[in-house]
């Protein structure tokens, strides 16, 4: 290819790219030079860096909770299903001021402080996903804050016409 082939290429490039960028000024831009997406902090953690969730959009980002009480430390047995049962009523009650319910999850990370609580763990994880699960990944720790057996943090995407599953 010839030097004012590549140019005329170039320019051509130039041309049809200029056609999707919108003229300057009409419309905020952040730092990186897109514009910034609306942010919504849900339920600051007193004295704690975190929010409880974070919501862009339609998608809300859920910080992890652990399932630890005064109760479940106390359980010999059974002690993995307790905390995954709080775990999920805590996040229910957080859904309720968002309108997000277990049928928008889709996506979830589970840790485990032992990975040998996994079956007990999935069969209480079960009840709240019977239809339609959300992807997920299980991963073991070396330990979880508060001697907790279990913590599990999600997203959720709030659409119109959610999958079939328990609110």
């Amino acid at each position: 290819m010839t030097a004012a082939a590549g140019a005329l290429r170039l320019g051509v490039l130039a041309i049809l790219l200029a056609g999707c960028v919108p003229p300057r000024g009409t419309r905020p831009r952040g730092v990186d030079g897109i514009a910034p997406a609306s942010r919504e902090v849900i339920r600051v953690v007193p004295n704690r860096p975190y929010s409880q969730a974070i919501r862009v959009g339609d998608t809300y980002w859920f910080a992890g909770k652990i399932g630890v009480t005064d109760s479940t430390r106390a359980l010999a047995t059974g002690r993995v299903t307790a905390e995954v049962q709080n775990i999920f009523e805590a996040f229910r009650q957080v859904f309720d001021e968002t309108g997000v319910s277990f049928r928008d999850v889709v996506q979830v990370t589970v840790y485990l402080a032992d990975i040998a609580d996994y079956d007990e763990m999935n069969r209480a994880y079960a009840v709240y996903f019977p239809i339609s699960p959300p992807a997920r990944e299980t991963v073991a720790v070396s330990g979880i804050v508060s001697g907790a057996k279990v913590e599990i943090s999600l997203v959720a995407v709030k659409t119109p016409a959610s999958p079939a599953g328990p609110r």
